[in-house]
């Protein structure tokens, strides 16, 4: 999954008046390699280069007034 899929998605959400959107929480689940990876995109998409990386289990994004959490899958899986 890519950052742009998860706001396509946010976004027929949004455009779709019969859903109700107030403490609407969207979650995904990635594998640990793809959540770090989208974790580290998103991070130096709002920081600077120089800004250092720490990898957060639990990433959350706010989207058009949606909140969307995105966790790395379990080690059991």
């Amino acid at each position: 999954m890519k950052y742009e899929n998860i706001i396509e998605t946010v976004s027929a959400i949004v455009e779709n008046e019969e859903i109700h959107k107030e403490g609407l929480i969207l979650e995904y689940t990635l594998p640990i390699r793809e959540h770090e990876k989208m974790d580290e995109h998103l991070f130096y998409k709002g920081n600077d280069r120089n800004a250092i990386f720490e990898h957060r289990d639990i990433i959350l994004v706010e989207m058009a007034g949606i909140n969307v959490r995105i966790v790395k899958e379990s080690k059991n899986k």
